[in-house]
């Protein structure tokens, strides 16, 4: 967004969870304190660091006396936004990782959008970026903007669930993170983070884009997520990881169907499926002693929501070739581990294929 107004009259309040990323912390709290923007509240909650992580904050809270610093016992990056939701005082609300980096005009744009559209969220695109390219963030997402013919979308709740929920990887993950969006305070009201699990995104955001009335949506990159070494997927996959994931997936189907919403309690039933099939991908290729049993594990889940999916599919057409390529796998897999005992991992390139294709 060229020429950006910087009207600096609400205060956002920005909560940065930490937890032992000393190697990455300075360039991401420099990142906020010299944004455009100057009206921040900016929380750093400490989640029990055990390196130099919590020193940083102390140092930067000296520098600059936007920032409040809250150190507390590790329970988790639920623990530390929710920690950080208590003493938020801004109209607008942003969270932030501590190994994220922020474009200058992050929340100058972000905030024109939100106050434009008068939108309960307001959202950019994002980029991956090496770690060892982290100093090189804003000159990086600079190169690809100047790529972008820059648009504006806006949505309502059912449009930006759709697209969620949809075949599409990249529309689902700018929409389920919440690290690249602002959100007015009411929005926010009743909304706490699952404490103790993980995907905690995804336990949260389909909740959040259900009360929206409107949602603003630019392509411009105005946030660098940077892929650390503890941001790739172990070779090892673990339980717990498995469990949650599944189950932020059927606490969706649960909500959704409370509210009466049959295609979206549909849709996220397909993506239950999706995930089975993932995982028991990935598991097949892991270096885990537990393989078999996490296998057998995923194979019992799936084979329990697939016959609730297939009764929703047979009374609720489909109009997308692509859902119903995805729909044609779930049942192939289905028939394989059903009547050959096949792993529904082996079908994992399958369906990558569809997900992954580009917009």
């Amino acid at each position: 967004m060229d020429n950006v107004e910087l009207d600096n009259e609400d205060k956002i309040s920005i909560i940065v969870a930490i937890y032992n990323i000393e190697k990455y912390l300075e360039e991401c709290v420099k990142s906020i304190i010299n944004q455009s923007y100057k009206n921040l509240q900016i929380i750093l909650v400490d989640d029990g660091s055990t390196d130099s992580s919590k020193d940083i904050c102390d140092k930067y809270a000296k520098i600059d006396n936007r920032i409040q610093v809250i150190h507390k016992k590790n329970g988790g990056l639920s623990d530390a936004r929710n920690k950080g939701l208590e003493v938020a005082e801004g109209k607008y609300i942003s969270f932030v990782d501590g190994d994220d980096y922020l474009f200058p005009t992050f929340y100058a744009v972000l905030h024109k959008l939100i106050k434009k559209y008068d939108a309960d969220i307001s959202e950019c695109q994002f980029l991956r970026i090496n770690e060892t390219d982290m100093e090189n963030s804003e000159k990086i997402i600079e190169t690809h903007n100047k790529k972008i013919d820059i648009k504006e979308e806006v949505y309502d709740n059912l449009k930006a669930l759709d697209l969620y929920y949809g075949a599409r990887l990249a529309p689902y993950l700018k929409k389920v993170v919440v690290w690249n969006k602002l959100y007015t305070k009411e929005i926010l009201d009743g909304i706490t983070f699952p404490v103790g699990k993980l995907h905690e995104d995804e336990y949260t955001s389909y909740r959040i884009l259900y009360k929206c009335k409107k949602i603003v949506s630019t392509n411009e990159i105005l946030h660098g997520y940077i892929q650390t070494n503890n941001s790739i997927m172990r070779t090892e996959i673990k339980q717990k990881r498995v469990e949650d994931n599944l189950d932020a997936y059927e606490k969706g189907s649960e909500f959704f169907e409370k509210y009466g919403q049959v295609k979206l309690e549909m849709q996220c039933r397909r993506r239950y499926l999706e995930n089975c099939i993932e995982l028991a991908g990935k598991v097949q290729k892991s270096s885990n002693t537990n393989k078999q049993e996490l296998i057998n594990m995923i194979h019992e889940l799936f084979l329990k929501n697939y016959e609730r999916y297939i009764e929703q599919i047979k009374s609720n057409s489909t109009s997308n070739n692509e859902n119903e390529i995805i729909e044609d796998i779930i049942i192939k897999a289905y028939n394989d581990l059903k009547n050959n005992n096949k792993c529904i991992g082996c079908y994992w390139p399958s369906l990558e294929e569809i997900v992954n294709r580009a917009l």
